[in-house]
Parts: C-alpha cells; sequence; structure tokens
C-alpha cells in the first residue's frame, strides 16, 4: 500500500521506513513503544492479561486453519503473514512479505480495535444487568459512591481537556526551528534546544542557565524574527529534531500509558461472536 510523505508530498510503498525523496521518516515506523516482532506483540497480549488465542480468536505465531480467526505467522520462505479466517473457513491475507514490523503493526491495530469492542459489549450487557435485587443500604451505599465517581470523572475530564485544547495548543503553537544569530535551535512546547553541529542538546545545558534565560526571553518575544520554519527538510546543514533522543523521551513519555487503556479485566467476558467474521479484515 502506498502512502504520502507529510513533508515533500511524494508517495512510496508505506514497508519502507523512509522516504525516499526525502528521507522523512514513516510513522508507522517510528518507535512510539508498541511490538515490532512476533515475540513482542506475544509479550504485549500476555502483559495486558488477554484472555488465551482460542478465546479472543487472536493467533499470534500460529497459522491457524479454522475458521474465524486473526493471526501472524512466519512462513517456511521466510515472509510474515497476516491474516484473516472468516467464518466459513475461506483466507484473507492482509499482509505478505519481509518486513515483520510492519506485519507485526497490522495485527497489533486490530487487536486493540477488537478489545475496544470488546469492552464496549461489556458495558452494555453490565447495564442491563444492573437491574438485580439488593437490599436498600447496598443500594444507598452504591449510589453514593456512583456520585462520587461520577464528579471525580467529570473533574477529571475537564482537567483532560483543558490541557489539550488550551495548555497544549498554547505550548505547541511556536514549535519549530528558529535561527538566532549563527546558531539554530529547536523549541517544543516551550523547551528550547540547541544544535552543537553534531547533536540536539537543552539549550540550558549547552549554553548556561543565565544565557539560556536570556536567549529564551527573546526568542519568545520576537517568534517571527528569528523563526525559520516549522518542519526539517534535507536542506538544512543540521539533523531533523525529530531523530533526536530528547524527540524519542517526550515521545515515550506522551505514549507511556496509552496501552494501558488495552488491559483486560479478569471479570470481563470475551465473546467473538460479535466480530464481523465475513469482511476481509
Amino acid at each position: 500500500m502506498k502512502i504520502k510523505c507529510d513533508y515533500c508530498g511524494n508517495t512510496y510503498e508505506d514497508t519502507q521506513e523512509k522516504c525516499p525523496s526525502c528521507g522523512a521518516p514513516n510513522p508507522s515506523h517510528q518507535n512510539s513503544g508498541k511490538p515490532k516482532t512476533i515475540e513482542e506483540l506475544k509479550e504485549w497480549y500476555k502483559n495486558r492479561n488477554l484472555p488465551s488465542y482460542e478465546v479472543t480468536r487472536f493467533f499470534i505465531g500460529e497459522n491457524h486453519k479454522g475458521p474465524k480467526a486473526f493471526g501472524i505467522y512466519k512462513d517456511e520462505n521466510g515472509d510474515f503473514i497476516v491474516y484473516k479466517n472468516k467464518s466459513d473457513g475461506s483466507r484473507a491475507v492482509r499482509y505478505q512479505g519481509k518486513d515483520e514490523e510492519y506485519a507485526v503493526n497490522e495485527l497489533y491495530q486490530r487487536l486493540k480495535d477488537e478489545i475496544v469492542h470488546q469492552k464496549q459489549q461489556n458495558k452494555k450487557t453490565g447495564a442491563s444487568g444492573s437491574g438485580t435485587s439488593r437490599n436498600n443500604s447496598r443500594n444507598k451505599k452504591e449510589s453514593l459512591l456512583s456520585q462520587i465517581t461520577t464528579k471525580i470523572g467529570i473533574i477529571i475530564v475537564i482537567v483532560i481537556l483543558i490541557d489539550s485544547f488550551i495548555v497544549t495548543p498554547f505550548k505547541s503553537r511556536h514549535n519549530g526551528y528558529y535561527k538566532y544569530d549563527s546558531s539554530v535551535l529547536y523549541n517544543y512546547q516551550g523547551d528550547w534546544y540547541y544544535w552543537d553541529y553534531t547533536d540536539w542538546e537543552p539549550l540550558e545545558q549547552a549554553a548556561g542557565q543565565d544565557v539560556a534565560r536570556e536567549v529564551s526571553k527573546e526568542l519568545e518575544s520576537n517568534y517571527d524574527e528569528y523563526y525559520l520554519s516549522e518542519e526539517w527538510n534535507n536542506s538544512y546543514s543540521f539533523d531533523n529534531w525529530e531523530n533526536s533522543s530528547y524527540y524519542q523521551e517526550y515521545h515515550s513519555s506522551d505514549n507511556s500509558d496509552y496501552d494501558s487503556d488495552y488491559d483486560w479485566d479478569s471479570n470481563d467476558s470475551w465473546d467473538s461472536g460479535g466480530t464481523d467474521w465475513d469482511s476481509d479484515w
């Protein structure tokens, strides 16, 4: 499948790690803590406390022959096969090739979608079955607890919305490359980094606290005067800031709790009967 490069507009096969035209990284190949190999996907599955493969119908590292199954395995030719066996037993191959990371990501994303679907189904079942009889005292306690939980939830949602729609966009509005005297700097959500001709370093670390404070104050007072661009291009004599270790730290930190949303509650039940087994994927 071909994708379009966000940097230069060139189209290329999404199995490639970088755009062959400008060298920009393929987003689907960027490191964000997600599994890249079949063994890593097995570990991710285990860490989510998911039921057995026979229950979820996701067979990792197995060429399952029966109907109603998703899976990934490596064949005798060294190809990685991502497949779906439909309800009638016929197989739809999602991917076949040498790129293990790409193959794993295909099943990984589908597995996450299915976990979300199963969690939603459990919520509906729980809502319909909540009319069982309880004594009045227990009802009152649970009602009070529910009210408190709801209020806390509302507060959390408000805080998240404020951060997502006000704080984060405010910090990010001046992200990009800047040139100050003969130095090149990068601003990421209010933090400044300095290109030292070999790598990106925090401005404070490279120039000292006092100098960093004065430079950042000047830059933040006159963004437009020193602004180069938001995105890196291959004509620049400095490296893409997204290749730096600091970008990776931000990226992994921003996504550190992401996969916890897919942890499976042992009290929940998995019913693969509600999965659309007749589509290709």
